[in-house]
Formats: structure tokens, C-alpha cells, sequence
């Protein structure tokens, strides 16, 4: 019988209008954003019950990602780390996670594509 170590939960490419940017443009007009984010867990036997308490509803990952996106901000490195804190005081058996933050269009001029900030926590 199959016995996982660890489970993976992941949202990926979600896109957002917000308000983050060191110009003061970008926090008056804003830009779009596209965020992914993925957290491991330790392996629950009560997955395989189909039990939702057994793991983290990307649902509620979704509500975080959420919340913070909607607050004004200079830099992404900052809006990541809340995301992160957050979701590490909500779900403290979290192992390990990542979240990539990428601004579709930055202003930065002759720029042909994107930049962002993934943090690893």
C-alpha cells in the first residue's frame, strides 16, 4: 500500500488588478499581476477519505492570496512575505512553500516582457 511522505498544494497563474508598484502611478492606476503558490504538507491517511480537514483547502489558500493582493504596495518582495506569514500562522504544519509574484507590464521603458519576485519559505 502506498504510503506518501508529503502532498503538495498548488494555485497557479492567478491573476490580479492591484495597486503595487514604487511609482506613485502604479499604486493610482495599477497594474495586473499574476501569482502562483504551492505549500507541502505532511501525508494525512485521512486524505484518502476524502476528508477536507485533512489537508488545506486551495480555497482558503485563494482567500490569502486574495486579501493581501487588494492592499497597496511599493514592492512585491513585501506583498510575498505577507502572504507567506500568513499562511504559516494560519496553517503551522505547512513544510515548505513558495509564492512567484510576476507584474505583466512594468513600467520600465523598452521592456518587452514581465518581472516579478519568488519567495521560498
Amino acid at each position: 500500500m502506498l504510503t506518501p511522505k508529503s502532498v503538495q498544494i498548488s494555485l497557479r497563474k492567478l491573476r490580479f488588478h492591484a495597486f503595487i508598484g514604487v511609482g506613485e502611478r502604479e499604486r493610482v492606476i495599477g497594474n495586473e499581476f499574476e501569482v502562483s503558490l504551492s505549500v507541502k504538507i505532511p501525508f494525512n491517511p485521512e486524505m484518502g477519505a476524502d476528508d477536507l480537514e485533512a489537508t488545506i483547502s486551495y480555497a482558503d489558500l485563494y482567500e490569502v492570496v486574495t486579501d493581501v493582493m487588494t492592499r497597496p504596495r511599493k514592492l512585491l518582495e513585501r506583498v510575498a512575505i505577507e502572504i507567506a506569514e500568513i499562511i504559516k500562522q494560519r496553517w503551522a504544519d505547512i513544510e515548505s512553500g513558495e509564492i512567484e509574484i510576476i507584474k505583466i507590464a512594468p513600467p520600465i521603458p523598452g521592456i518587452t516582457g514581465e518581472a516579478g519576485v519568488k519567495l521560498f519559505f
